[in-house]
């Protein structure tokens, strides 16, 4: 199947979301639970990671909870792929046998808490000290005072990058431009461009290599808003367009197609392998480079114009509101995001629970990242950082807005009047 076929049939896919969620349901949120069930109970949760290490550790969690209870239960993890992962799911949500525990991204938290598809878990978290997790934190995932789903990440974006092919450049390394103060987007263009003309390797590979389909947003973000732009604001304002935006935009299209510098649309380069030089990534991404070939190491995203302004992705678990055991499926979420839970993961998701963030465990928590490293690029971009933009709309606002942005993605794209129709888009939908 080809490139331009592939994306016919996931924007299908997409647009089918788009009803799927702009369609409030009407359903019991199940029945109360009075009694221990007589056999183990099947629950299925749905996530987005594969890595075999993380599933095990959310089992345990599974498992701890089943004890903490005098139950049984049997978990089954779906995963599902990032680029499917909202469109599949809302469609699995539909009918009768959809997961039981379901990972939600930021961007679509108001989408999925109108559609009626997350169960209220304001009983389910009572057991958990929930006074513990974050008022800001927990913003997006609540509505009229009920809380819908749980934060179990609030990880920054940080650059990963391979210390060998910096050194076969003769370039001072990401974290050593941090520590001198120059480590801002000028700085990043000039050391991409080196090495790709050095060494013949990619400078930059777009994260996840998605950065041109499935996360446009977290690729452009990091640059648009230390240039002062953004996509648009709470109040609907849109800023996409903004001579800001535009420039930052602009920096990254020149990157691509100028300097050549960055692996491009349809290529798979991939940073892991030892095919490009930087990645942006997360504190999850790290345990991909426990085999690596080659040293490497992570630094804070580059400044703009306006400083640094770190972008946070976050992500939160939910029950299924028309599952068949709801209150125990709430419980379990609410046991997931407990203090030992969320200490048990900090070093893969940064928690979102005030005690864990604060803790001087939480920057010895992965054991493949130093203190320091930990602390600026993760602890301290936590604190003055902003998740992506979300919307109830986002589901239209992406099907329809990827359309144009495929527009950029040429040598010879006119950026402003790309970002102008993109505007419009925004327009329609967040005002």
């Amino acid at each position: 199947m080809n490139l331009k076929h592939t994306k016919g049939v996931v924007r299908a896919l997409a647009l089918l979301l788009v009803l799927v969620l702009s369609m409030p349901m009407a359903f019991s949120q199940g029945t109360s639970e009075t009694k221990a069930p007589a056999g183990p109970v099947a629950m299925t949760i749905a996530t987005w990671t594969s890595n075999p290490d993380q599933i095990a550790l959310l089992d345990s969690f599974v498992q701890g909870f089943a004890k903490e209870k005098g139950i049984e239960i049997k978990a089954t993890f779906e995963s599902i792929p990032f680029a499917e992962y909202n469109t599949k799911l809302s469609l699995e949500l539909q009918g009768s046998s959809g997961p039981d525990l379901f990972w939600v991204l930021e961007t679509a938290a108001p989408a999925f808490i109108q559609s009626g598809l997350l169960a209220k878990l304001n009983d389910g978290m009572k057991a958990y000290d929930p006074a513990d997790i974050s008022a800001d934190a927990l913003e997006l995932w609540s509505k009229g005072g009920d809380v819908y789903a749980i934060p179990f990440s609030t990880s920054p974006f940080f650059i990963l990058y391979n210390k060998d092919l910096f050194a076969k450049a003769g370039l001072k390394t990401p974290e050593q431009y941090a520590a001198e103060g120059t480590w801002n987007w000028d700085a990043f263009r000039t050391v991409s461009k080196t090495i790709k003309d050095k060494t013949g390797v990619w400078g930059l590979q777009t994260v996840d290599g998605q950065g041109y389909d499935a996360r446009i947003l977290h690729n452009l973000a990091p640059m648009v808003r230390s240039y002062g732009g953004d996509f648009w604001t709470d109040d609907g304002k849109v800023l996409i367009n903004s001579a800001e935006s535009v420039a930052a935009v602009t920096l990254f299209h020149t990157m691509v197609y100028k300097d050549a510098s960055v692996v491009p649309p349809g290529n798979q380069s991939d940073f892991f392998a030892g095919n490009a030089a930087m990645t942006v990534g997360q504190i999850s991404r790290v345990s991909k480079l426990n085999e690596a070939a080659f040293a490497w190491g992570l630094a804070p995203m580059p400044a703009g114009p306006k400083g640094e302004s770190p972008v946070i992705g976050q992500a939160a678990i939910g029950a299924n509101s028309k599952g068949r055991n709801v209150e125990l499926a709430s419980e379990l979420v609410g046991y997931m995001t407990n203090k030992s839970s969320v200490a048990a993961m900090a070093g893969i998701w940064p928690p979102a629970r005030k005690s864990v963030l604060e803790s001087e465990a939480f920057l010895t928590s992965n054991k493949s990242v130093t203190k320091e490293q930990m602390q600026r690029a993760v602890a301290d971009s936590i604190k003055s950082g902003r998740v992506l933009p979300s919307h109830v709309k986002y589901p239209q606002i992406e099907v329809e807005s990827k359309m144009v942005f495929d527009k950029l993605w040429n040598a010879n794209a006119n950026v402003k009047a790309i970002l102008d129709e993109v505007a419009a888009i925004y327009a329609k939908h967040t005002k």
